[in-house]
């Protein structure tokens, strides 16, 4: 059996295929965020909501080493940064990769002191 050559590019890569079936879902009763694709669990991001104010301190974010190096960690940050904007809070960044993402994207939500 012979295989035609492609000679074009698909015309998605798999990163971009991964972010459009990638799917953000708060989980409140344990404080965390998380991604799933086609299903599965892909990564988390955890936070600590303040009791007496709006502020969302994020603690981590963690994509699973065989999904690393296709943005998932963004669309995941993206995910809860959306949400905390969404509800009118605050984000404290003390997750570095939220903090990076916040420095890329001023102004996207409020930052706590």
């Amino acid at each position: 059996m012979q295989f035609k050559r492609r000679h074009n590019r698909p015309p998605q890569s798999a990163s971009a295929i991964l972010q459009q079936i990638a799917e953000v879902v708060h989980n409140p009763t344990r404080d965390r965020f998380e991604l799933y694709v086609a299903g599965d669990l892909v990564g988390v991001l955890g936070y600590q909501k303040e009791a007496t104010s709006n502020v969302i301190t994020i603690l981590h974010t963690v994509i699973y080493d065989e999904y690393t190096g296709h943005g998932l960690g963004t669309r995941l940050t993206r995910g809860a940064v959306d949400y905390v904007r969404e509800q009118g809070g605050k984000v404290r960044p003390v997750c570095s990769f939220t903090r990076e993402y916040l420095n890329a994207h001023p102004g996207v939500v409020p930052i706590a002191a």
